[in-house]
């Protein structure tokens, strides 16, 4: 399947959804729905924002890229959309506007938009569900980024030395994945006790004295994944090794869980029973346990009363995590779902590993690396 089918195919699934609304356009505004539809393409200058700098707006007729012709020439060339079949829309940045050329091309009564505030009805969350079943392209580019990221994150723990500040170790990180423009979206990097303090600890000047544990979330073509792991420096006690060992259990156990057509409050319910096992009936309190992932880093997380259904090759990414007495853990590595089993896009490449089973599956985890 060649980018262009990918597209069409993105194509058809829009017009069933303008269809099922009786509407007549669907203007795509955000950054993770323009990377989706033009398999890979890039609509951004700033990182941080969640619109893009052009916009795709799909009527019953044809796709059209809109925009001021600052980013015109990037998007037809560097993006390639011209070869893609994508008629050009282009207006001046200083006194032209996109709602006007919208309005040329289709009734604005009658388009849908993935963002709010422009005048249009906001229908992201129909428009986003299109994109949680992937394309084998789609999965061939995960996979792609999977093991990119998971080179680059282990083999920085893996020359790590105590002293370095959390933000040295990461920088190292973020400078290895530069080399295939790869984009980090969030970088958390916890030494010692902020590991146990503080579920989400993002990277700070505190040095590392004896454990470290980095997450990093990777976006390239707009996919994001998502891969945790942990150094010690020293040997690793039973304690801290029980503990590690009984979080990796419970993020297999929600992999093991996680087929297509479950129905996420069970994955919820599983993944308390599964804390009650290991002998933490409350730790889940504590952090949210993940969620669906794709073309953002999580396009919604899991409550005991989630109604979403997993699609077959969704994108999912589970992070239990435990507060222990001296260190925090979690466990954390993304993958897709399919009738035949999980798919793992991060997995050890250079870390050692454990040996799992659990709910009829066989797992090899990351373990804890010694230095």
């Amino acid at each position: 399947m060649n980018r262009t089918e990918e597209i069409s195919i993105k194509e058809a699934r829009l017009r069933e959804l303008m269809k099922k609304l009786k509407v007549k356009g669907i203007l795509l505004k955000t950054q993770a729905n323009f990377c989706w539809f033009t398999a890979g393409g890039i609509n951004e200058v700033t990182v941080a924002d969640t619109l893009g700098v052009t916009s795709i707006l799909v009527t019953e007729r044809g796709r059209f890229i809109l925009s001021n012709r600052i980013e015109a020439p990037r998007m037809m060339e560097d993006e390639d959309l011209s070869a893609c079949g994508f008629t050009l829309v282009q207006f001046e940045w200083f006194d032209g506007d996109e709602a006007t050329e919208v309005a040329k091309i289709v009734d604005p009564k009658s388009v849908v938009c993935d963002a709010q505030g422009f005048g249009y009805a906001c229908r992201d969350k129909e428009i986003k569900e299109l994109r949680y079943s992937l394309l084998q392209p789609e999965i061939d580019r995960y996979l792609w980024l999977g093991r990119k990221t998971s080179l680059a994150v282990e083999s920085v723990l893996s020359v790590a030395k105590p002293g370095m500040r959390e933000c040295m170790v990461t920088g190292e990180v973020l400078r290895l994945l530069w080399y295939d423009r790869i984009d980090s979206i969030c970088n958390q990097s916890a030494a010692d006790d902020r590991s146990r303090k503080y579920r989400h600890a993002i990277a700070t000047e505190r040095p590392v004295d004896k454990y470290l544990m980095v997450n990093v979330n990777a976006r390239k073509w707009g996919l994001v994944t998502t891969i945790t792991r942990i150094v010690y420096f020293g040997k690793v006690d039973r304690a801290l090794a029980k503990q590690y060992g009984d979080t990796v259990y419970i993020e297999c156990g929600m992999i093991a869980a996680s087929r297509p057509g479950t129905v996420m409050s069970e994955i919820f319910k599983k993944t308390a029973d599964l804390y009650a096992e290991r002998g933490y009936p409350e730790e889940w309190k504590l952090h949210h346990q993940g969620g669906a992932q794709g073309y953002r880093n999580r396009d919604y997380i899991i409550f005991p009363t989630s109604t979403e259904t997993i699609q077959d090759n969704q994108c999912l990414c589970w992070n239990p995590t435990i507060a222990g007495k001296k260190y925090g853990t979690k466990s954390e590595d993304a993958f897709i779902a399919t009738g035949q089993g999980p798919i793992m896009i991060t997995e050890p490449v250079v870390f050692p590993t454990l040996q799992v089973e659990v709910g009829g599956m066989r797992f090899t985890r990351p373990g804890i690396l010694e230095s």
